[in-house]
This record gives C-alpha cells, structure tokens and sequence, in this order.
C-alpha cells in the first residue's frame, strides 16, 4: 500500500505530492508538499513551473483495504481534508496520478547484534506489482526473494520473510528498518 500520489490543477500544474509511508504494522504516515505556482497571473505558462512549499507529515489512522480503487478515494478523501482550504477550485477539477513507473525503495536491517542485511523493494502501486529481495549480510547464500501486490505494505512483505542464519531462521523487526530515500 506504500504509494505516491501527485495532484495536479485544472492548468496541469502539480498542485500537491501525497506519499504514504507503512513503516510500522496498523501505522500509515502521509507526507505531502504543497506546490506554488511560478507566475500566478493568468499568462499561458507552457513549462507549467511550480515551487513546493512546506513539507509536512499526517499521522493518519490505518484502515485496510481490498482494491486500488478503496484506497484512489481514501487518498482523494486525504487530500481534501489536508489540502481543501488551499483548493481553489472544486476537488473534482484536480487530477489525480499515481506513476506507474516502478520506484525503488531500500531498507537497511541492523539490531542490537549487528547488521542483518538490506532489503530492496521494488513496486508499482498503479500496476500492482512489487518485488522484495533480501540481501544478506552474512553470506549470499541467505539472501531470499518475493513477489506481492499493492495491497500488502512494504514492511508486512519485509516482515514474513524467513532470514537464515547459520542456526537459527528469524524474522525481520520493523523496529530494525531503516528506509533509504527513493529512487525513481
């Protein structure tokens, strides 16, 4: 369910970026930048420039869902409520864009022993796809891989891989992840 969700204006100028972070079981984070138009007059503005704003983080409640489409209009609902005073326009007029394109998140597993390994965590929300691989620190021999879709978080997927140590099979704590910035 970890996703991005871009919003532009009725001029295509990307009003807001909404990404929902599950880093932790039943928790849901959205961090979202509020975008300002270059050049506020009503001139044609081909290159459709905008500035962000402040960043800002809401602590949402954790709901399941069943389908893409449960969760398109949870996240419109999200964006009328965090953003519905600086909405101009009716929220019907904005357009709503998740990037197909697939986005590469990593975690780093350390505990109390030491480094456990990393994990990558490649997905699509939009083509619910996602793909985790589980590199190892001690020895390649222990790295695992696993398929998913949309409506499993990142860290539940992390979390129910089987880690193999020379005596002992262990999971990964959700306390014990440290997530790296995306790559696009």
């Amino acid at each position: 369910m970890d996703r991005t969700l871009k919003v532009y204006t009725k001029t295509d100028h990307l009003f807001a970026e909404f990404t929902f972070y599950y880093d932790h079981p039943q928790q849901v984070t959205a961090r979202y930048i509020r975008y300002h138009r270059l050049y506020d007059d009503d001139e044609e503005d081909e290159g459709k420039s905008v500035f962000p704003g402040g960043e800002t983080d809401a602590y949402l409640q954790y709901r399941e869902f069943t389908s893409i489409e449960q969760i398109k209009a949870h996240d419109m609902e999200v964006v009328k409520k965090q953003m519905g005073r600086d909405m101009t326009d009716p929220a019907t007029s904005y357009r709503y864009v998740y990037d197909p394109q697939p986005v590469l998140l990593r975690y780093v597993a350390t505990n109390h022993i030491g480094c456990i390994g990393m994990i990558d965590v490649r997905f699509s929300f939009i083509e619910n796809t996602k793909e985790v691989k589980f590199l190892s620190a001690t020895h390649p021999r222990f790295d695992t891989e696993m398929s998913s879709n949309s409506m499993e978080t990142n860290v539940s997927c992390i979390t129910r891989m089987d880690v193999f140590t020379d005596r002992d099979i262990v999971r990964i704590n959700s306390h014990d992840l440290k997530r790296l910035p995306p790559w696009y």
